[in-house]
């Protein structure tokens, strides 16, 4: 059930395919049968984001004209006097719904671990 090796998340579609993904490269499940709609209902997709949310690691969401962009965020290298967070972009996902934004980005955040246990994302300040 991989993926084709020149798929991206940024090419997944909504649908059964990427939920059966999800299901397993999330919440560590091999899909038996029917798994839940995590790519195209949002309150359903919000699961994912219980599943993954860890500190220091937060998350936004938002609008921008049709789409939604769904972005995992880390805390920024900052001054150690400042008493402000500040935290930018580590893994994004777009798409025209929120719930497919929403595992667009899990799957980049969960493919981000590299084998010495540090991590890497399309980190860009925003």
């Amino acid at each position: 059930m991989s993926p084709p090796s020149n798929w991206t998340s940024e090419e997944a579609e909504a649908g059964p395919r990427l939920d059966r993904l999800i299901e397993l490269r999330v919440f560590g499940r091999k899909p038996l049968g029917e798994v839940p709609p995590y790519s195209t209902d949002e309150e359903t997709a919000e699961r994912v984001i219980a599943q993954l949310t860890r500190p220091p690691l937060r998350w936004m969401s938002l609008q921008d004209g049709d789409d939604w962009i769904f972005q995992w965020r880390q805390p920024m290298t900052t001054d150690p006097d400042s008493t402000a967070s500040r935290y930018e972009k580590f893994v994004s996902g777009r798409a025209s719904t929120r719930a497919l934004a929403i595992c667009r980005a899990a799957l980049k955040l969960v493919g981000s671990s590299r084998p010495d246990g540090s991590t890497r994302g399309d980190s860009a300040r925003v």
